[in-house]
This record gives structure tokens, sequence and C-alpha cells, in this order.
């Protein structure tokens, strides 16, 4: 049996919750992934590197999910993402 304390509120899953949030990310991922792979791998001499900067790429994606655009408009925002994080990426390798 469920006790709810005086005062609780309940809360109940919204519309646009995280099984959404997750499903509209997984889509992106699908979709772009091989691209921006393509685009990160031609900039970097190791896939190593290629693959920290993919997943550094999509992390960011994930945390900014709300601002990333629809449509056609998703690939060119995550191109975007991807040249700034190789751009930090170098500059770390600089200072090293």
């Amino acid at each position: 049996m469920w006790r709810v304390s005086k005062g609780a509120t309940l809360r109940y899953p919204q519309p646009g919750g995280a099984d959404e949030r997750r499903h509209r990310f997984e889509e992106m991922y699908a979709a772009n992934c091989g691209p921006i792979l393509g685009y990160v791998l031609r900039r970097t001499d190791n896939p190593d590197d290629a693959a920290d900067v993919i997943a550094e790429t999509f992390l960011t994606a994930w945390r900014r999910l709300d601002a990333v655009p629809p449509g056609d408009e998703t690939r060119l925002w995550l191109y975007g993402v991807a040249r700034r994080v190789l751009a930090n990426y170098r500059r770390g390798e600089r200072r090293r």
C-alpha cells in the first residue's frame, strides 16, 4: 500500500516525458551518427579521438535536446557542435 505524506504532491508522467525524450534522441542519433562520424574522422588522426569527439557531441545534444532544431536543421546543428568539440579537443592537445 502506498502512503503519501501530508502536503506531498503526486507527480504523474507528463506528455513529453523521459520516454518521449529518449525516443527523440535515439531517432536523431540513428539518423545523424554516420554523417557526423565521417565529418569527425576526416578531421582527426586517431579513430579513438574521433570516438571521444562523437561521444561529446551527442552528449551535448542530449543535454540540450530542447534546443536542437527539428527536421533537416538537426544535422547542421550537430555539425556545429562537432566543430566546436573538435576545436576544444585541438586546444587541449596543444596544451599537452
